[in-house]
């Protein structure tokens, strides 16, 4: 399974593969003055790309719907508060449309600091953990 850690910024994406360390960033206009993900179609396309550039295509890509990835998705800006339940929704089907839904459970967090490999590695098995008694949800890690 490959592992990904985005981080969302204000216009800005950063995927991070954990099991290579390879990074890629890109930006384009999908934020506006009250929301991170203002613009779905963009985001999606912005954050697919940087998918393809940091993982093996060759090996998600192999089966579609087994899921082959695993993505937290970090908002690390207009976060204040919180996200609110819509701004959740939005990022968490951005990533799995994304992932051309290659992606078993994404995953949301909201802080204004990122995280470690191991901080990311202990909330997606946190997820998982707690998915797998709820019967597979989407959870939303705040």
């Amino acid at each position: 399974m490959v592992v990904l850690y985005v981080q969302l910024y204000n216009n800005r994406m950063v995927v991070r593969n954990l099991t290579t360390q390879q990074q890629a960033s890109g930006n384009h206009t999908f934020s506006n003055q009250r929301i991170l993900i203002a613009d779905f179609f963009p985001a999606e396309k912005l954050l697919h790309g940087l998918i393809h550039q940091v993982a093996p295509r060759s090996f998600w890509h192999k089966l579609p719907g087994m899921g082959c990835l695993a993505i937290l998705s970090h908002a690390l800006e207009m976060n204040e508060g919180g996200l609110s339940p819509v701004e959740e929704r939005a990022i968490l089907e951005m990533t799995y449309g994304a992932s051309r839904g290659r992606c078993r459970i994404p995953q949301v967090v909201a802080s204004q600091a990122p995280l470690s490999d191991q901080q990311v590695l202990a909330a997606l098995n946190q997820a998982k953990n707690s998915a797998s008694q709820d019967n597979n949800k989407l959870t939303i890690i705040s």
